[in-house]
């Protein structure tokens, strides 16, 4: 969700087909923890809207909780990400 959020911005900056072209990528990215929610039987509209609200919000940590159909600080439940300085 957070690539999403930051393509669409950078998608925002783009002109014609090319701003369209990067706006469906930040889609297609938004698509996968959907699935991943609904997979797992709980309430993907509503899951997604938290996460998407608690990313606005500042924390970076914050991911789907598939064991409880929350969100959830990933480190806590011991979902780690290699942290990559991002390149634009």
């Amino acid at each position: 969700m957070q690539m999403s959020i930051a393509v669409e911005e950078f998608a925002k900056k783009l002109k014609g087909k090319e701003g369209l072209a990067v706006s469906a990528f930040s889609q297609a990215l938004k698509a996968l923890p959907i699935i991943i929610a609904e997979n797992g039987g709980f309430d993907s509209a509503e899951l997604i809207q938290n996460l998407k609200s608690q990313i606005l919000a500042g924390k970076s940590n914050v991911g789907l909780d598939m064991n409880k159909g929350a969100i959830g600080d990933m480190k806590e439940i011991g979902v780690l990400v290699n942290s990559y300085p991002i390149l634009y």
